[in-house]
C-alpha cells in the first residue's frame, strides 16, 4: 500500500469514520508494503494488532527473524515488529506513524469527550439529588437520603454521615453497611480529606466550622472490591458540597421554622396576659382606678387584677423571679389563685398563707413571687397583706405620703412563712399606689436607682393628685430618670384613688 493510502487511513482516523480494525489496516498495509512475514504492532507494552491474525505471543517468541522498527522518534509509545522484512520505505514509514498518530488523537478525543459526558452526568446527577432532597427538613431522614444516593452513585459497600460539634461526640445520623472508621481515622478526617484505595472520607465543611463527616468505604467490582479512581473522588467531593449544603439547610430552616413558631407563641401569651389583666375597670361607687404595665419582654412576671363585689374592692400586684415565659407562666397561677381564694377565704392573710404553700412545693427552688394585696370597704376601711413587695403607699389628700411595707416573705420561700394584716383607711380624696420594683429599680446613665424616696417625692407634689394623673407624672419621671432607655425589668403601677364627695 502506497503512503498515500496510509495518510488516507489517517485522515479517516481524524474524522471518526472508520472501523474499529483500523489500527489493524495500518499494520497490514505496512506488512505488505515492506514484503513481511507478519508484524505485530504494541501501544507501550499492549499488543494492538497482529498481522496475520494468527500471530500470538507464543509463536512471536518461537520465531526468528524479527525485526524491531524504530518508530517512536515523535515520543509516541508504538513500537512496530516485522518478521523478515525485505524493504523498508521510510515514506511509508512516515505515513504509518502519523495514522497511528491520528488514532492516538482520536481515541484521546473519545476519551475527552467521555470525560465531558461524565462531568455532565455527575452535575446532572448531583442536580437530580438536590430535587429528591429538597423538601426534606429532618437531618436523620436527609442524612439517610443522602446515603443511599452515595451508595447509588459510587457503587460502595458502605457509607455514613457523621454529625456533631466535634469528633469526640459525633453521632452516626445514616449508614449503609458496616462502619469503616475508628476513633482516630474520624477525628483525622474531622480536620482534612482523607483518601485510601478503600476509603474516601470528607469533612463537611461550612462557614461555622465543621458539621461532621463524610464516608464511603468498600467499592464494588466483579471480583469484590477495588481501589477508588480519580473520579469516584472527585464525584465523592461533589456530593459531600451537596451535603453540607444540604444539612446546613434543614438545620437553618429548622431553626427558623422554631423560632417562627416561639415567637407566635410568645404573641398568643402576651395576648392571653394582657387579658388576664382588667380590659375595663371595674365600677366600686366612690372610687377610681387607673394602671400601667410594662414588659420587659413580650411575657411578664408581674401581674395585677381588681376584683369588685358588692362588698368591697381588692387591688392586687405580683411580681415573680424572673422574666419571659416561664415567670409569666407563675403570674397567670397568681392571678387566676387569687380570684379563686378570694371568694372563700376569709382573710387576706389566709389567701397569701395557701398560696405560698403551693407555691414551694410547685416552683423552682430560686423562684419566689412579691405580692401585695389590698381590700377597700365602700366606707374607705382597708385591710393590706404585703409579703416582700415594695411598699404600698397612701398619698393623703394634703401631699403627705404612708407606707404600708413588708410584712413577710415573699411567697414561694418557707413553707411555713407567715403573714400578718396591716389596717387603715382611705379618706375622701387619697391615693394609693401599688407598684412592682421595675419602677424603684429603673436605673440612669450612672447606674443610680430611681428609688423608693423619688417615688414618694413624685406622688406628694401632684398639682392634681388624681389616679390618672398619678401614673402619668410617675411614669414620666422614671422615663426622664432612664434617659429614654427601655426599662430592664418589669414595671406595674395600679393606682387606686378615693373620690372627694365632690368628685
Amino acid at each position: 500500500m502506497p503512503p498515500a493510502d496510509l495518510l488516507h487511513l489517517a485522515e479517516l482516523a481524524l474524522s471518526g469514520h472508520v472501523s474499529p480494525q483500523l489500527t489493524e489496516e495500518i499494520l497490514r498495509a505496512v506488512v505488505e508494503d515492506s514484503n513481511s512475514r507478519a508484524g505485530v504492532l504494541r501501544l507501550g507494552e499492549e499488543v494492538r494488532a497482529s498481522w496475520p491474525r494468527s500471530v500470538s505471543r507464543q509463536v512471536e517468541d518461537a520465531t526468528a527473524g524479527w525485526t524491531e522498527i524504530p518508530f517512536g522518534a515523535d515520543g509516541s509509545q508504538w513500537r512496530l515488529r516485522l518478521l523478515l522484512p525485505e524493504r523498508l520505505d521510510q515514506s511509508a514509514l512516515g505515513a504509518a506513524r502519523i495514522a497511528l498518530r491520528a488514532v492516538e488523537l482520536r481515541d484521546e478525543l473519545k476519551r475527552t469527550r467521555f470525560d465531558e459526558r461524565f462531568r455532565l452526568w455527575e452535575l446532572e446527577t448531583i442536580r437530580s439529588i438536590a430535587n429528591d432532597i429538597g423538601g426534606i427538613l429532618e437531618v436523620d431522614r436527609l442524612a439517610r437520603e443522602l446515603i443511599n444516593h452515595l451508595v447509588a452513585l459510587l457503587g460502595v459497600r458502605s457509607a455514613a454521615v457523621y454529625l456533631g460539634s466535634d469528633p469526640a461526640t459525633a453521632e452516626v445520623v445514616g449508614s449503609f453497611g458496616p462502619l469503616t472508621l475508628t476513633a482516630d481515622q474520624l477525628a483525622r478526617a474531622w480536620e482534612q480529606c482523607v483518601y485510601t484505595d478503600d476509603v474516601l472520607a470528607l469533612p463537611l465543611e461550612s462557614k461555622d466550622g465543621t458539621l461532621g463527616v463524610l464516608v464511603a468505604a468498600s467499592k464494588e467490582a466483579r471480583a469484590g472490591t477495588e481501589p477508588f479512581a480519580g473520579n469516584d473522588v472527585r464525584v465523592m467531593e461533589l456530593f459531600a458540597v451537596q451535603v453540607t449544603m444540604a444539612i446546613e439547610f434543614a438545620r437553618l430552616t429548622q431553626a427558623s421554622l422554631e423560632r417562627e413558631r416561639l415567637r407566635r407563641e410568645l404573641e398568643v401569651a402576651a395576648e392571653i396576659q394582657s387579658h388576664l389583666h382588667p380590659q375595663v375597670y371595674p365600677e366600686f361607687p366612690g372610687f377610681r382606678l387607673a394602671a400601667r404595665s410594662s414588659p420587659s419582654r413580650q411575657v411578664a412576671g408581674d401581674t395585677y387584677d381588681v376584683l369588685v363585689n358588692d362588698r368591697w374592692l381588692m387591688a392586687i400586684v405580683a411580681d415573680v423571679s424572673g422574666k419571659g415565659v416561664g415567670a409569666g407562666m407563675i403570674a397567670a397561677g397568681i392571678h387566676a389563685s387569687v380570684r379563686l381564694l378570694s371568694e372563700t377565704e376569709a382573710s387576706l392573710a389566709g389567701v397569701a398563707s395557701r398560696i405560698n404553700t403551693y407555691l414551694v412545693g410547685a416552683t423552682e427552688d430560686n423562684r419566689f413571687v412579691t405580692f401585695a394585696m389590698v381590700r377597700l370597704d365602700a366606707d374607705g376601711g382597708l385591710v393590706a397583706v404585703n409579703a416582700g413587695h415594695c411598699p404600698v403607699l397612701i398619698r393623703r389628700s394634703d401631699g403627705r405620703v404612708e407606707q404600708i411595707p413588708s410584712s413577710g416573705l415573699p411567697l414561694g420561700i418557707l413553707a411555713a412563712a407567715g403573714y400578718r394584716e396591716s389596717t387603715g383607711r382611705l379618706e375622701p380624696g387619697d391615693l394609693m399606689l401599688l407598684f412592682t420594683d421595675g419602677l424603684t429599680e429603673a436605673e440612669n446613665p450612672d447606674e443610680e436607682e430611681f428609688g423608693i424616696h423619688r417615688v414618694e417625692r413624685v406622688v406628694a407634689g401632684l398639682a392634681s393628685p388624681t389616679a390618672q394623673s398619678a401614673c402619668r407624672e410617675l411614669l414620666r419621671a422614671v422615663d426622664e430618670h432612664a434617659g429614654g432607655k427601655p426599662l430592664q425589668d418589669d414595671a406595674t403601677l395600679l393606682v387606686v384613688e378615693r373620690l372627694s364627695d365632690a368628685s
